[in-house]
């Protein structure tokens, strides 16, 4: 039992790291490369060292000497220890690291993504590579919210989350409270999908999958003021069994407002998987045509990570973050604290110690 418990402990210890670090950012990053300069003098001291002993051997006895200057003394090898630490937490101070909340608030910059995903009946598929999450809704979960997670780590961007099937939903209207958004797609179950996207009881409905109707909710979820800045993130099989091409008037709608619609087609579209409504038996598969004209339409981006898992943190900061971001003056958001204290204090203390050693 001692040894689970101190196995669980230091398990918590290296997760609580691995947090931090992934939390932990530095106002001028562009700095840090200067840690790269201690090995450098690193391996140039040791070459230096290299040619006083080659030097001191051509004057004297190489047994007399050697035993001089290949064991330095103890407090010279802690001095040098000492100083690189130094100069690298002098380092770190100076790149400015933050880390937590502080009082302050800022202006909210970046992007607006609105992300649509598709609960409809035959997202219950399991045609995923992914055997511990098999189901196509599990995979746009999953995707969702590795989506959000790359817009978490600068901030200053919005997210809101529609899902839809026979009819729509708004979940999380834009928002910079990440946690919040989180929640809500972690929530999100394909298997008991929310009432609000339920056909209406006693209801006779032409199709479950209404793509076009969620896309006109995702561009009124958006904020008017700033066109040019905005996207929406499509998760869907594009399997429509009412074939009405229902898509075209939100694929017309987000072309109106400019926003563009990045399509993910979820699903094998080879292999079909077979299911049933009510007693009536089905096949289903990716249909990967009406999601790549959409974003055609829209000057959007298909992708088609079929049966994969689709990299959306990527996507996000490879096409979507680089492009010009909003400024919402209305929206003030937490920002990080800068503790360059924690670096500088330290470092000059060791400083002050190393002088007050080599004055004794």
């Amino acid at each position: 039992m001692p040894f689970l418990a101190a196995t669980s402990g230091l398990a918590g210890l290296a997760e609580d790291a691995r947090e931090f670090l992934a939390a932990l950012r530095f106002a001028r990053p562009d700095v840090l490369w200067l840690v790269l300069v201690f090995p450098a003098f690193a391996l140039l001291d040791r070459w230096a060292g290299r040619q006083r002993r080659r030097a001191v051997e051509r004057i004297g006895r190489p047994s007399a000497v050697a035993g001089q200057l290949t064991h330095p003394p103890a407090r010279g090898r802690w001095a040098g220890l000492a100083n690189s630490l130094a100069w690298t937490l002098l380092i770190l101070g100076v790149a400015g690291p933050l880390w937590g909340k502080s009082d302050e608030t800022g202006v909210a910059v970046g992007r607006d993504v609105v992300v649509v995903i598709d609960l409809s009946r035959t997202m219950l598929a399991d045609d995923m590579d992914d055997r511990s999450a098999p189901m196509r809704w599990q995979a746009a979960r999953a995707a969702a919210l590795d989506l959000i997670d790359a817009m978490a780590r600068r901030g200053g961007h919005r997210v809101g989350v529609v899902v839809f099937a026979a009819r729509t939903a708004v979940l999380c209207p834009l928002t910079t409270d990440y946690d919040h958004a989180r929640a809500i797609v972690k929530d999100i179950k394909g298997d008991d999908p929310p009432v609000e996207i339920r056909p209406p009881v006693g209801v006779e409905v032409l199709s479950g999958t209404r793509i076009g109707a969620a896309l006109l909710a995702a561009v009124g979820t958006h904020d008017k003021r700033f066109p040019g800045h905005q996207d929406i993130v499509l998760l869907s099989d594009g399997d429509d069994p009412g074939a009405d091409s229902e898509w075209v008037r939100g694929a017309d709608a987000a072309r109106d407002a400019k926003v563009p619609v990045h399509a993910v087609g979820i699903g094998d579209p080879a292999a079909g998987t077979f299911m049933t409504l009510g007693d009536e038996p089905f096949e289903t598969r990716l249909q990967e045509a009406p999601l790549k004209q959409v974003a055609a339409e829209t000057r959007g981006q298909y992708l088609g990570t079929r049966t994969g898992p689709p990299r959306l943190g990527e996507f996000f900061r490879s096409q979507i973050e680089p492009l010009p971001g909003r400024e919402v003056s209305d929206e003030a958001v937490p920002q990080p604290k800068e503790r360059y204290p924690w670096c500088l204090a330290p470092a000059l203390a060791l400083f002050a110690l190393g002088w007050f050693r080599g004055r004794t």
